[in-house]
């Protein structure tokens, strides 16, 4: 995930402290290509769905649950100013 320009960041970091701080505790250490393990992408996907669509990840259910929550989070992150690559999901 980028921002828009370095514009919408800052904007980002002055008015949603509350997010970055989260991001920068659980994924701060994180390397560029993402490097998180299945338990730190569930808890990131999590973090962003609470803040962006008001619900966590959805552990259970099909594949259908899983690409509704991912296609409602990346309307709602779109929708925020952010420009998005395609999640790559493991299971």
């Amino acid at each position: 995930m980028v921002p828009p320009s370095n514009e919408a960041l800052r904007l980002i970091i002055e008015t949603d402290s509350a997010l970055v701080a989260d991001l920068n505790r659980f994924y701060g250490d994180a390397t560029a290509d993402g490097g998180l393990d299945k338990a730190e992408r569930d808890r990131l996907l999590d973090l962003l769905g609470r803040h962006y669509i008001g619900r966590s990840w959805p552990r259970s259910g099909g594949m259908d649950v899983t690409r509704r929550f991912i296609g409602a989070l990346q309307r709602a992150m779109t929708a925020a100013g952010w420009k998005l690559d395609a999640f790559a999901i493991a299971a």
